[in-house]
């Protein structure tokens, strides 16, 4: 496929190199990223973390096209990414949208895509996300949790809301769907694609693994831009746990095309997996270490020891994303800590949670 170089007046479609063209004046691009099977990465704007960009991607064959993952509900990504498929010369009524999980960012375009023909495809687990994670009650779960490890009150609404605004139902939002089981496969002309279940992010998480070319579009379960965040589920659960055995079924499954919901593959997508791994096993030593040298702390007094690069002399002033994914993700660490007999937790007199070496 030839890029179109761009006319005077024009404001998108300006050839960016071999097989790629801007979306707009920003630079965002579509860029062809695999020949076989045909897949397009289409850059879309990430909001309200550091992350700069989410990534939507196109699998093209014989006249049918599969979306993996919708980005944010913003109307200039909605532009972006009808002006993606229109360019790639995609039938909606012959397109599949699969969402790899709950998150607004992967699911937020769903709506206009199926407005727009498109079938949308979401795995069961995905679907008890979003019954799970789109009510109010798991809003207000969210802030007795962090209240039970210490958060105060106004911090934990604040924190609670910041990401109840990130969720997603389609069921109450009116979005037709449809489920897919773990061991189906979703087809795109000569392609088949095996949904994988990859919980950990989030409980749901599924991703795509084509066998014959050892593709696979991972949506957030790695990714090199950054570590995962992992935040808590319940308080009986162990989503780090959960994570650690993705990353090594992932190492194990020999990935050589990796497509992740933000950034590019850097390297060995095994050795990324590895290195993950061991990134979470010394954040939860490091709480360890913390809990054995002073017993009963809570777990909001627990989240400087555990190693995070953050302003923690400015706490107040650190956007309320941020301190949501440093206060959930240091709750998982211990709740990983207390699933593997490592700690106990004890509530003191007033329902704080306090932890003690086991």
């Amino acid at each position: 496929m030839t890029s179109v170089g761009r006319s005077r007046g024009e404001e998108w479609g300006c050839g960016c190199g071999p097989d790629c063209f801007t979306l707009d004046e920003d630079g965002f691009t579509c860029r062809r990223v695999l020949d076989a099977p045909e897949v397009w990465r289409v850059e879309l704007l990430m909001h309200d973390t550091f992350l700069p960009s989410v990534n939507a991607f196109v699998v093209l064959d014989g006249g049918e096209a599969l979306v993996v993952d919708a980005g944010t509900p913003d109307p200039f990504n909605d532009t972006r990414l009808m002006r993606a498929l229109v360019r790639l010369e995609v039938d909606p009524e012959r397109t599949t949208l699969f969402c790899t999980h709950a998150h607004v960012d992967h699911t937020g375009l769903a709506r206009e895509l199926s407005e727009a023909g498109a079938r949308v495809v979401i795995p069961e687990g995905v679907l008890a996300d979003m019954r799970r994670m789109g009510v109010p009650s798991w809003r207000d779960a969210m802030v007795s949790r962090m209240r039970a490890e210490g958060v105060g009150a106004a911090e934990a609404a604040e924190l609670a809301d910041v990401i109840w605004d990130h969720a997603i139902n389609f069921e109450t939002e009116k979005i037709a769907f449809s489920t897919v089981r773990p061991g189906d496969v979703l087809r795109c002309g000569r392609w088949g694609l095996e949904v994988v279940p990859a919980p950990g992010h989030t409980p749901g998480q599924c991703v795509l693994w084509e066998p014959s070319t050892r593709t696979a579009f991972l949506g957030d379960a790695v990714l090199f831009l950054c570590s995962t965040c992992i935040g808590f589920w319940d308080a009986d659960e162990d989503p780090i746990g959960t994570q650690l055995a993705t990353l090594r079924s992932l190492a194990e499954r020999g990935v050589e095309h990796a497509f992740m919901g933000h950034g590019l593959q850097e390297g060995s997508v095994s050795e990324r997996c590895e290195k993950n791994v061991g990134h979470h096993e010394r954040r939860s030593a490091r709480a360890l270490a913390a809990i054995r040298e002073t017993p009963g702390q809570s777990g909001f007094e627990l989240v400087p020891a555990m190693g995070w690069h953050a302003p923690f002399d400015h706490w107040g002033e650190t956007p309320a994303m941020t301190r949501w994914f440093l206060v959930s993700e240091s709750i998982a660490h211990l709740d990983h800590l207390v699933a593997t007999g490592a700690v106990r937790r004890e509530k003191d007199d007033r329902g704080v949670s306090r932890y003690l070496p086991a």
